[in-house]
């Protein structure tokens, strides 16, 4: 049972676990069982300084305390609680602030304040191009700790050389969407060499660089904070950039290229449309073809 939630999610419920408990104790009453209205009170008391997601996000740590203490849940069907929610919805407003894609463009201008020479250079830019083309999360590349292998990122065994398809196949083993590694999520890089965006050519440089190691040795032997620093300096300190940038920034440029939606669903191994969250807005010069489209479909008058 202690292997239920991931590591990182039960992180974030001692976070909620935290503030839920402090929340009771100022009432003065135990925290299990309370009542709909003493919910109520709880994501009141949360709005004051999260956002409406996070309250919702906080506030299903009650639901979970009930369950662990042997109660049913206290507000599945709180009309009390519904509304509350709803009304900081309207009071805070609901705009939900996403980070900004990576594009081309800014993708050469990484490249140009790299060492590509340097080990450790060579790899951070694979990682982008790894990200960005196979639309992945910085947690399949990364752990917490360079140093710490937990099978969940990418090793040097997960890159396979396509020689007569011209490509490197990588084989993802779990994701967020595959947590119980039941299936291999297959990535075909291509060669676009000698393109400078080219994303086998940086593998393995990359690999070159690095020397011999082990077939399950770490393919990207950096933690996601250094990754995270180095790119927030090498973009200016912007703050609408992160790692989860290249994920988005991916399934936005394939979306302007004329990708089908369904097949950037199944590129990014999304589960439901929430890829469309995802894409940035529809490029004006799409809508336009779209709109005309729809004009020259028009029968005869």
């Amino acid at each position: 049972r202690g292997l239920a939630f991931a590591e990182n999610t039960l992180k974030t419920y001692r976070t909620h676990l935290s503030a839920y408990l402090d929340f009771y104790n100022k009432l003065g009453i135990p925290p299990v069982p309370v009542s709909e209205r003493e919910v109520a009170l709880f994501a009141t008391y949360l709005a004051r300084r999260l956002k409406p997601s996070s309250v919702r996000q906080y506030i299903n740590i009650v639901r979970i305390m009930h369950l662990e203490c042997g109660f049913g849940h206290p507000f599945e069907q709180s009309w009390l609680v519904k509304t509350t929610l709803r009304g900081i919805d309207r009071e805070k407003g609901c705009e939900v602030a996403r980070k900004s894609p990576i594009t081309p463009r800014l993708l050469l201008d990484i490249r140009s304040q790299l060492n590509l020479a340097l080990s450790m250079d060579a790899t951070f830019w694979a990682a982008c191009m790894v990200m960005f083309f196979g639309l992945l999360r910085k947690s399949n590349l990364f752990s917490a700790d360079k140093g710490v292998q937990n099978e969940k990122q990418l090793t040097r065994d997960c890159f396979v050389v396509e020689q007569d398809r011209k490509c490197v196949t990588v084989l993802v083993k779990w994701s967020k969407n595959n947590q119980f590694r039941e299936r291999v999520h297959k990535i075909n890089l291509p060669v676009l060499d000698p393109h400078p965006l080219c994303p086998v050519s940086a593998v393995v440089s990359a690999f070159r660089l690095q020397g011999p190691q082990p077939p399950n040795s770490p393919a990207f032997p950096l933690s996601a904070a250094a990754f995270a620093r180095r790119l927030r300096l090498l973009v200016a300190g912007r703050t609408d950039i992160s790692s989860h940038s290249f994920r988005r920034g991916g399934a936005t440029w394939a979306l302007s290229s004329g990708v089908p939606g369904e097949v950037i669903k199944v590129m990014g191994d999304w589960k439901s449309s929430a890829y469309l969250a995802y894409v940035d807005q529809i490029p004006q010069l799409t809508l336009d073809y779209y709109q005309m489209k729809m004009c020259t479909n028009l029968p005869p008058s």
